[in-house]
């Protein structure tokens, strides 16, 4: 099976993400089926503030839509985007017939499988707005807590896979108090957080275990692609 993964960030041209694309490598290599191939591929170019801009949403979900196309037209059995955005949801779902699977969409349903409450902790509170609003739209609001978040920049990120610590102890208070919500698991947001955590072989923060949403990631895809062939 082939799996094309969908970055939504320019990994392979910006440095700046080059700790946490080798931290997805490695997982990817760690949860995938023996016979599962996987190509990830970043965008071409990359904005940091889709978070308040519509039509920086909008040049990353061209880009992506087009990238689906290009996977189905080399072969691949699924589309799996990656970044905690869903960006281009029912249109790429529109231009391609392989299995395609989100981020959000599949992490709430996981989560949701295995606990009550959800809580999202996010890198600021517009990504964690939106998440909620993704959450509520997919049919998950009353399984959803308030959430949390910090602001944290992507360099922040970045310097917390050479240097864990400070990260953590700004994350812990935040995921203390999406506790006292009433969140039994928690969504971490961005992708570089989630893959931090499972680098260190972090599972619980502030009393709440952490979903493997980008393992869940994996194992969606290729069930998905079962189910197609079914």
């Amino acid at each position: 099976m082939k799996l094309w993964l969908q970055s939504c960030g320019d990994l392979g041209v910006n440095p700046m993400w080059a700790n946490y694309e080798r931290a997805l490598k490695r997982h990817f290599a760690k949860v995938a089926r023996p016979d599962t191939e996987i190509k990830l591929n970043g965008t071409r170019a990359f904005s940091g503030r889709t978070n308040r801009f519509q039509y920086d949403v909008y040049l990353h979900t061209a880009q992506l839509i087009e990238f689906a196309i290009q996977a189905e037209r080399e072969g691949y059995d699924a589309y799996v985007q990656i970044g905690m955005q869903d960006y281009g949801f029912l249109e790429i779902r529109e231009a391609v017939s392989i299995p395609v699977v989100f981020p959000v969409e599949t992490a709430l349903h996981v989560a949701s499988l295995v606990a009550p409450k959800i809580g999202f902790f996010c890198y600021g509170k517009a990504m964690l707005e939106r998440l909620n609003a993704k959450a509520k739209a997919y049919g998950f609001n009353d399984r959803v807590t308030a959430g949390g978040s910090a602001e944290l920049t992507p360099a922040d990120l970045n310097a917390g896979f050479e240097n864990p610590e400070p990260l953590l102890k700004i994350l812990h208070p935040e995921c203390e108090k999406i506790a006292r919500q009433g969140a039994d698991i928690l969504i971490t947001a961005g992708n570089p957080i989630t893959m931090l955590l499972v680098d260190i072989g972090v599972m619980e923060l502030g009393g709440v275990r952490v979903l493997d949403s980008q393992g869940s990631l994996i194992k969606m895809a290729e069930f998905m692609v079962d189910l197609h062939r079914l």
